[in-house]
């Protein structure tokens, strides 16, 4: 079968957790989800090709256009919630040209009935989609019965049925993205080397952080071996010569083995490849730090969230600041980049936590910082508690869903766009700071990068 995988357009999306100009700015990385199914669906003899809408600025038109060039029998359309519209919009087109449609990503295991109402989407994927697309297909060329195949959401006799979850349990089963269907050229992101890529070296998360939206496959750690993993990077920067990777995992330092593993193979190939990851500041260690430093990475992303204690405990973060603060000096010593995340207008939060946590942003002083205004995201406990509180007055992501609202997700904090903007103001315009970064640049491609974070934030400052 004709197959094509999109990453629809994403223009408009109002409930982004980050303010538009630096939105804009970040950087477009491989569609990882999408690239693994087309992975698996060549394997098995279908013809796929890829169209990532977002990184090859793709208009509708242009879209209609890839669509009668290539005459897809069936299109596969990832989408998370708050860019819903444009995943429908994309359907839409393809259900004009004849084209079966399947939309996956985690909005489907948060409203599969609502998002199968609309007469344009066929069916849809609860769960991790590698093996559910080829089952679809061998289902539909047969004519056999649908109600077996793991992670389907298909509509009969007017109703919809939500098969149970699919997960795929050997991770090292699947084959890699395919990499060959993506834009390779036109991936980029704004502090990172170029060319760069994105890879998993794990699935799931241990931890249960109120604000994070869970998939059931989400909640099942699987890893890869790093024989796998060290394979992918090597691919990656021969083919591709990829100077970084991004690690797209929950959390890489969550099994101790399986990092040490993976730096280990890098070091015994003697691979010359930067990469970066999300880790937690209480699953790293001095002696670790180093060892992942000596094996390439050179930068870390903690998720530190709040310099408030009871506000990290609302989120059930199970952290504390003593740790933050050993952990980004730990770091900072081994030679690894810090990166850290906070986020502002947490459910109960005051202008005075919120001041303290930009604060101590200031006093961690890590090399990157991120400050996200707070969304609370369907199916989450965060969610939960704003609607039991009346803070919600109703399912607001459900109604989104159907088209009832197309306005922002109300915020715990009225002004807290206000305070988002002072955190960056304070951050990246400290004197230091700016030196700091101008000391680090040596090419053309690093100024041109600085002067588009730059221009990102001096946007949403003065606006």
């Amino acid at each position: 079968m004709r197959v094509i995988l999109i990453r629809p357009d994403n223009r408009g999306n109002i409930n982004t957790r980050l303010p538009e100009s630096l939105n804009r700015r970040q950087g477009v990385l491989p569609p990882l989800g999408i690239a693994y199914i087309a992975g698996v669906l060549e394997k098995v003899g279908h013809q796929v090709k890829i169209l990532d809408v977002i990184a090859s600025s793709l208009t509708a038109d242009q879209l209609r256009r890839e669509m009668d060039d290539f005459k897809p029998e069936l299109a596969g359309i990832t989408t998370i919630t708050s860019t819903l519209f444009g995943a429908l919009e994309t359907a839409e087109i393809a259900k004009e040209k004849g084209v079966i449609t399947v939309l996956g990503g985690p909005q489907l295991s948060a409203y599969p009935e609502e998002t199968l109402s609309y007469p344009f989407v066929d069916y849809g994927i609860n769960g991790e989609g590698e093996f559910v697309m080829p089952e679809l297909i061998a289902a539909l060329q047969k004519n056999t019965s649908l109600d077996k195949i793991a992670g389907l959401v298909y509509k009969k006799d007017g109703q919809v049925y939500v098969n149970s979850a699919a997960i795929v349990t050997d991770i090292d089963s699947l084959p890699l993205p395919a990499y060959h269907l993506l834009p390779m050229a036109k991936y980029d992101s704004i502090i990172g080397a170029y060319p760069v890529s994105t890879m998993i070296s794990s699935r799931g998360c241990p931890y249960a952080c109120h604000f994070c939206f869970k998939q059931p496959a989400d909640l099942q750690c699987r890893f890869r071996s790093p024989k796998h993993i060290v394979d992918e990077m090597q691919y990656l920067a021969g083919k591709y010569q990829v100077k970084e990777i991004m690690f797209y995992d929950d959390v890489i330092t969550f099994r101790r083995a399986h990092i040490t593993g993976i730096c280990e193979e890098i070091l015994s190939r003697g691979l010359k490849v930067n990469w970066e990851a999300p880790s937690r500041v209480d699953n790293v260690d001095g002696p670790l730090l180093k060892l992942m430093h000596k094996a390439g990475c050179v930068r870390l992303r903690y998720g530190v969230e709040s310099a408030d204690q009871a506000t990290l405990e609302l989120m059930n973060k199970r952290i504390n600041l003593a740790q933050a603060k050993e952990v980004f000096s730990w770091t900072k010593k081994s030679g690894i980049e810090t990166f850290a995340y906070f986020m502002l207008g947490y459910i109960h939060e005051t202008p005075k936590t919120i001041e303290k946590t930009i604060a101590f942003a200031l006093e961690l002083n890590p090399d990157w910082v991120m400050f996200t205004m707070v969304i609370p995201y369907p199916g989450t406990p965060l969610y939960t508690l704003a609607l039991k509180e009346g803070l919600l007055k109703n399912d607001y992501w459900r109604d989104f869903t159907l088209g009832k609202k197309t306005g922002r997700i109300p915020y715990f904090i009225p002004d807290v766009a206000a305070w988002t903007k002072k955190a960056y103001r304070r951050f990246y315009f400290r004197p230091g700071f700016i030196i700091k970064q101008l000391s680090r640049l040596r090419t053309f491609q690093d100024w041109h990068k600085c002067l588009q974070g730059a221009r990102g934030i001096l946007s949403m400052a003065v606006n």
